[in-house]
Order: structure tokens, then C-alpha cells, then sequence
């Protein structure tokens, strides 16, 4: 087989089971009614559930890191992403902050995604004698706030570096 026959038949399989799909919600309770929604066409998207999911979803996002990382450390891990922004100089470190924010915006809005700002939040990470400096970021219709810890792909990070709240948590 030549090249082109290999992507030619990866394009028809990769068509295939993107196009021509329909899903529908469907509640099931003990009462006696149950609630199903007709069945509509699935427009954009892959399967939930399915196995090249989150492989595709990696791929389509893959160019977010692009995007930042002249002006910070993106980490993008399954559906998860992390940007890390370091600077010394407090308002240097703002600006780069609000700077990301914008180009992360403008990204989702030219590959058609959006943010759930409620589940977004950044931490800014500090020695213990450091004061906490007042840093907001503006985002559509909210401030996010600093946090002090996060739970990161199992692990419980605080804004000092310690182990104190993940011990805590997983020794409960």
C-alpha cells in the first residue's frame, strides 16, 4: 500500500466515526415515569466515553501551549492544564498574568471553546516569610482569587511548598 491509500483510508475511518452520530439523555428514577429526550445529531465533538476521545481532544488543543509559552510554562496532562508564570517583579508578573489570560481567550475563541471560569483559579506560590501580594485576575463576568491549595492530579499543593495539607488529607 502506498502512502496516500494509508491516509486516505485513516481520513474515511477517521470521517466515519466522527460523522453521522446521535445521542439523547435519557433519566431513569424509581417513579413511574421516566424522562427520554428524542434523539438529536451530534454537530461537533467525539463520543463520550469512547477510546480515541481523549487522544483526539489532546491533539485539537495540542497548539494551546503555543499560544503562552513565550510568556509562561503551560503543562497539559489529559484534560487538565496547568500554566505556570514566574517573575520576581510583582507588576511585571501581573501584566503577565492578565497577558496569558487574554491569549488563553482569544485561543478558545478561534477553535470554538470555551472555559468554565468557576473551576479555574491560580495560586501564587510564596516562601513563608514572603508576604501575600493582592493579584486578581479579570476574567468575562468574574475575578478569580488567589487560592491557597489545590489538589493537582492527586497531590495537594499549597501556596508554600509544603507537605502539611496533603499529609492531613491523606492520613484522615
Amino acid at each position: 500500500m502506498k502512502l496516500y491509500e494509508i491516509s486516505g483510508i485513516a481520513n474515511k475511518l477517521m470521517k466515519s466515526y466522527l460523522e453521522n452520530r446521535y445521542q439523547r439523555v435519557s433519566v431513569y428514577n424509581n417513579k413511574p415515569h421516566n424522562l427520554s429526550y428524542s434523539w438529536m445529531q451530534v454537530k461537533h465533538g467525539v463520543p463520550q466515553g469512547s477510546i480515541l476521545g481523549p487522544l483526539l481532544f489532546l491533539i485539537y488543543i495540542n497548539d494551546l501551549s503555543l499560544s503562552v509559552n513565550k510568556l509562561a510554562n503551560p503543562i497539559l496532562f489529559a484534560d487538565d492544564t496547568t500554566i505556570i508564570i514566574s517573575n520576581a517583579n510583582p507588576d511585571k508578573f501581573k501584566k503577565n498574568i492578565n497577558s496569558v489570560r487574554t491569549e488563553i481567550t482569544s485561543w478558545l475563541q478561534s477553535n470554538l471553546l470555551s472555559l468554565n471560569y468557576n473551576k479555574a483559579c491560580f495560586m501564587q506560590f510564596r516562601t513563608k516569610k514572603q508576604n501575600e501580594g493582592k493579584i486578581q485576575i479579570f476574567v468575562p463576568n468574574s475575578i478569580n482569587s488567589n487560592i491557597n491549595s489545590t489538589k493537582y492530579l492527586g497531590l495537594i499543593i499549597n501556596n508554600s511548598l509544603s507537605w502539611k495539607d496533603h499529609i492531613t488529607a491523606i492520613t484522615s
